[in-house]
């Protein structure tokens, strides 16, 4: 089980056990794509349901201020087509950012395994996993950012694309924040069910999303995200 000591010793734990599972998952099954092993999930949802959200997300990202900043801008979209007469339910969601971080995650796993490779100097943000899964919930800033971390930057003469610049992270630091963007995908994935029949709905995931910035792990977080969209139920 991962232990919740420390800062660094969380950090190190997460890292050390993400990292035993990318090995067995690339011995067993020669993938090297984004981490699907259900044990690993299993130790790091009761540190991330129980304990300080804060203190979880200890791996050099914030994923918590990125999901609030997005859903913020989901919320008013949906407020704005509500307003309309349309639908309230908005693309993206909690949903469209684990499917983000888990983009993210591959591209630090792309140069963490293999860094001399040249499909790896470019990214192109017209694509289709881009435009699906990039595009829709993290803004422009959001996007220089995030790829920023793993040394790409916007192309000054080739529009849409990001290039490796150099490798802003070693392969310990790229390790860390593949690790880090996994854990992310775990967040969405914890808060998702937590909501159940209101996942997807905007001003619900916003508002668990900012009670957990607050360090409140799930029971704390839950009862206060209720009564405050209790006025949007039936």
């Amino acid at each position: 089980m991962i232990e919740m000591s420390n800062s660094k010793q969380r950090a190190s734990d997460l890292k050390n056990a993400y990292d035993h599972s990318l090995e067995q998952q690339i011995m067993g099954r020669g993938s090297n794509l984004a981490c699907r092993d259900e044990e690993l999930w299993k130790q790091v949802e009761g540190p991330l349901r129980d304990g300080d959200a804060q203190e979880t997300h200890c791996l050099g990202l914030d994923p918590l201020s990125v999901m609030e900043e997005s859903l913020k801008a989901a919320a008013m979209a949906s407020a704005t087509r509500a307003a309309r007469g349309g639908q309230v339910k908005a693309r993206g969601g909690l949903q469209g950012l684990a499917k983000a971080f888990e983009v993210l995650e591959q591209a630090a796993l792309n140069l963490y395994l293999g860094p001399w490779r040249e499909e790896y100097k470019v990214v192109k943000m017209y694509s289709g996993m881009f435009t699906h899964y990039i595009k829709p919930v993290l803004s422009m800033p959001q996007i220089k950012k995030l790829f920023g971390l793993l040394g790409y930057q916007p192309s000054s003469s080739r529009h849409e694309q990001l290039f490796l610049q150099a490798l802003a992270a070693s392969l310990d630091e790229l390790l860390h924040l593949s690790c880090a963007f996994y854990l992310a995908r775990c967040e969405c994935r914890l808060l998702q069910a937590a909501l159940g029949k209101h996942v997807g709905e905007p001003q619900w995931e916003l508002s668990l999303v900012r009670e957990r910035q607050r360090g409140n792990n799930l029971q704390v977080c839950l009862p206060g995200v209720w009564k405050m969209n209790s006025s949007l139920v039936g």
